[in-house]
């Protein structure tokens, strides 16, 4: 193997390290936005619901996990929203609605454009798979072969 083969060997198996790494990571991502999706239109159908109701009404409500409670509405028109860090807002079910339908789209958008770029690095990954196959194949021929006793 000379010393030009073996530079490109290893710059191959580096970049396939990487290239690895990033494909593991993209897929994390696209994992955690796939579950704030979810849960975003979870709380949409919620919404909905509690925009046909009136005061004093009853319904089940999801708590996650297929876990339902008999919840009475006692303001249908308020709800409180989570910002993060703690932090609520109370405001109406249109406002909420509205909030949450923005964030599902972002989210979309961006689980979009995770998934591209993940495609993008499979088709990567094969390259790299497929130069450093050929590369070794071409190492191994050179080599003198291996008497047998």
């Amino acid at each position: 193997m000379t010393e030009d083969q073996q530079k490109l060997l290893q710059k191959i198996y580096t970049e396939q390290q990487m290239t690895d790494s990033n494909l593991n990571l993209l897929q994390q991502r696209i994992e955690i936005i796939q579950v704030y999706i979810t849960n975003y239109r979870s709380g949409l159908l919620v919404l909905e619901e509690i925009e046909n109701k009136k005061d004093g009404e009853e319904m089940l409500m999801n708590v996650g996990g297929s876990i339902f409670v008999q919840a009475k509405i006692v303001n249908p028109d308020k709800v409180t929203r989570g910002l993060g860090s703690g932090i609520r807002i109370e405001q109406t079910v249109a406002d909420a609605k509205a909030a949450v339908t923005e964030a599902v789209t972002s989210l979309e958008q961006q689980y979009e454009t995770l998934t591209q770029e993940y495609q993008k690095l499979i088709a990567r990954a094969s390259v790299l798979n497929s130069q450093f196959q050929q590369l070794a194949a071409q190492i191994q021929g050179a080599k003198p072969p291996v008497e047998e006793e």
